[in-house]
């Protein structure tokens, strides 16, 4: 007496796709957040909120400074037909 078995071969697909205008979203509410809690740590004299948040706020904001660096020169550089 045999077993049939029905095999089905894991499909591969992109999960963590999205859009550049997605990511600099994200981006700036994790920048935000951080920047808060940032600014209540320093109010509060913690170095220990301060200095991470601080540094992922500055992070993120640096990386959308980035995003759109690169987005207005791509666009600069298309205009041109190069």
């Amino acid at each position: 007496m045999g077993f049939k078995v029905n095999h089905y071969a894991a499909k591969t697909i992109n999960r963590t796709f999205s859009t550049d205008w997605e990511t600099l979203i994200i981006e700036l509410i994790i920048g935000g957040i951080c920047a808060v809690l940032a600014v209540v740590g320093y109010q509060a004299n913690l170095l220990l909120v301060f200095g991470p948040a601080g540094l992922i706020s500055a992070i993120c904001f640096l990386g959308i400074t980035y995003n759109l660096y690169q987005y207005w020169q791509d666009k600069r550089h298309s205009a041109k037909g190069d």
